[in-house]
């Protein structure tokens, strides 16, 4: 028997279920379904319930209407099931099972709120990250609706959004999500399957047993190092983690490597070492093992591990400068692969053995002169850096205070000075900080712009002004050193900016600096010139309308103002006189550079 009655409602039920719940209180469609009901309730007492049920969801406010409205879908569908045809003729029948709980439902929000967030979450337009951190700053996920498109979402072709996704959005959803992940989780090795995989092992951790052993049956690398990452909390594990590496597949041997130096058992470091030490053919093997052996605190086995390491140094130093370049290359190599597992070791030779390796001559002939090493011997100075940003900070400045001024003079000294002047910023008072680093500024081992960020709180780029010196830090006289640093011919680059702003900061009243910025103006082209015009307004400096005038009016037509756009909106063009408004209004009509116009408006907009 087909009522219509039941199938009208079923129209108004699926309409709200799609614009939110929330748009049913006082519903006039809705409304008129009531009467129809009562009538239909004096054959059949189900009917009066359903009667009941849609004046109930009028009624209800926006917290109780998801709940009064899966209730009264529920018992229409009820209803439907045997009152209404529900399929086909012919067509085959399958079970149908809600694949969320009706607690967790939730339908608050209107479809025109959500349409802009499940693009999002499916269509590849700009803006979408934007779109999502909006959405979950004002709780939208909360709605049940979104929860299949965040699912969808973990198989983007966009790498950042799939992690944001699974990372952030969905554990701000939690176990609700479970049964979309497993509904389209499949046994094939894609990068989306090891996302819902990795979500599952969080939200239903009773699953895995079951999962787990399936994926280590088969070819799946990706699902498999996944799921030794999950494993690995589980000592009782270290057996298969043993036997995996030795895997043929690099995902999987990687992932057993990690997760025999998270348990951190003797057996499994000295699996490792084992490996590291019969690898040293395998340069990508030998790396990963290497990565994690320096990614471990432990002791075990350091003096089997440093052994190798120190072979290794010494296989380089023993060749001769004549030997194929080739050969030397792999022997460097092969040091600077292996050196990457001393990081994180708290033992006393490692200082020692960096020290040498740094003041060793013939380590230093051999790289000056076969320039093919270049790379390789960069590559050294950058894990020497790493090694010994692994110390405790006391430590870190110890090893440099005691040896950078004995080692000799390469091309990468400027690496160490760098770092060395960051470990010192929280440790040395101004005047010993101006003292150890304003000599290797002025032979440029350190570059301003490093001196800059160390001087800031906001590491700064382009023409960001908002920034917060540390003056804790700055010695009044840095502003002297940097003085010799704009003789002779410039190239200009951002050191020369991150120069004047740290003058600028130290010296705000000096007239030495209004004059030399006042000279670089005849020095510098106009679109490299904005911080020179910016400080020449800030510092009320004189003459300085029209010496920015007269650059600008020598601008031609056609030029590409980019740089000069970013003071627009500064509150800077407007403290121009009135009479340039005027000025700039004739350079506008005369080149046609949008520049102009703006300049000439912020100056009228500031007329009283």
């Amino acid at each position: 028997m087909r009522l219509q009655a039941l199938y009208d409602l079923q129209q108004e039920i699926n309409r709200l279920f799609i614009a939110g719940s929330k748009f049913a209180k006082g519903d006039p469609r809705l409304q008129k379904h009531i009467p129809v009901f009562q009538r239909l309730g004096e054959k059949a007492p189900v009917f009066t319930k359903l009667a009941a049920d849609i004046d109930d969801l009028l009624k209800a406010d926006s917290q109780q209407s998801s709940e009064k409205l899966t209730a009264l879908s529920t018992l229409l569908y009820s209803v439907l099931y045997t009152q209404g045809e529900t399929t086909e003729a012919e067509a085959p029948e399958q079970e149908q099972k809600p694949n969320i709980k009706i607690d967790d439902i939730r339908t608050e929000y209107s479809y025109l709120q959500l349409k802009p967030v499940i693009q999002a979450l499916t269509v590849s337009n700009s803006g979408r990250m934007e779109i999502l951190k909006d959405a979950l700053e004002r709780n939208i996920f909360k709605d049940s609706r979104t929860y299949p498109y965040l699912d969808a979402a973990l198989s983007d072709k966009y790498a950042e959004l799939c992690q944001y996704v699974e990372q952030t959005i969905i554990p701000t959803v939690g176990e609700p999500v479970v049964p979309f992940l497993l509904q389209n989780f499949r046994y094939e090795d894609r990068t989306d399957h090891v996302r819902r995989l990795r979500l599952l092992s969080k939200f239903r951790p009773d699953l895995m047993p079951a999962m787990t052993e399936k994926i280590l049956s088969e070819s799946l690398p990706a699902l498999q190092a996944e799921t030794i990452t999950i494993l690995s909390a589980d000592p009782a594990n270290e057996p298969l983690f043993l036997k995996l590496a030795d895997d043929k597949n690099k995902l999987v041997r990687e992932s057993a490597f990690n997760a025999l130096a998270r348990l951190n058992t003797k057996t499994g470091m000295e699996k490792l070492t084992a490996l590291f030490a019969k690898n040293k053919s395998k340069p990508g093997n030998l790396s990963a093992i290497a990565n994690v052996l320096g990614s471990t605190h432990t002791s075990l086995f350091f003096k089997e591990i440093f052994e190798q390491v120190a072979e290794a140094l010494n296989a380089f130093l023993e060749m001769d400068a004549s030997a194929d370049e080739k050969l030397l290359l792999e022997k460097l190599n092969l040091f600077e692969i292996q050196m990457t597992a001393l990081k994180n070791k708290a033992d006393d030779s490692i200082p020692v053995f960096l020290s040498n390796l740094l003041k060793n001559k013939t380590f230093h002939r051999l790289a000056s002169q076969k320039k093919t090493l270049a790379s390789s011997v960069q590559s050294v100075y950058h894990n020497v850096i790493d090694i010994i940003n692994t110390f405790e900070a006391s430590k870190k400045l110890a090893f440099y205070e005691e040896h950078i001024h004995n080692i000799p003079n390469t091309d990468w000294n400027y690496l160490l000075w760098n770092n060395y002047m960051y470990a010192a910023i929280d440790q040395y008072p101004s005047k010993k900080f101006f003292e150890t680093f304003h000599q290797p500024v002025a032979h440029q081992l350190i570059s301003i712009r490093y001196l800059y960020n160390a001087f800031t709180v906001k590491k700064d780029s382009g023409y960001d002004f908002n920034v917060k010196f540390k003056d804790e830090l700055m010695d009044e006289h840095w502003a002297s050193e940097l003085y010799p640093f704009f003789a002779g011919k410039l190239k200009w680059d951002w050191d020369y900016n991150m120069a004047l702003r740290i003058i600028h900061h130290l010296e705000k009243k000096d007239k030495k600096l209004n004059a030399l910025l006042t000279d670089l103006t005849k020095k510098v082209a106009p679109n490299d010139s904005v911080d020179i015009f910016r400080l020449l307004l800030i510092r009320e400096a004189p003459k300085r309308f029209e010496t920015i005038f007269s650059v600008l009016e020598k601008l031609p037509k056609g030029t590409y103002c980019w740089q000069l756009n970013q003071l627009s909106g500064k509150n800077l063009w407007n403290q121009f006189p009135q009479e340039y408004a005027e000025k700039f209004s004739k350079l506008y009509d005369k080149t046609q550079l949008t520049l102009f116009r703006e300049i000439a408006d912020e100056i009228f907009a500031n007329v009283p």
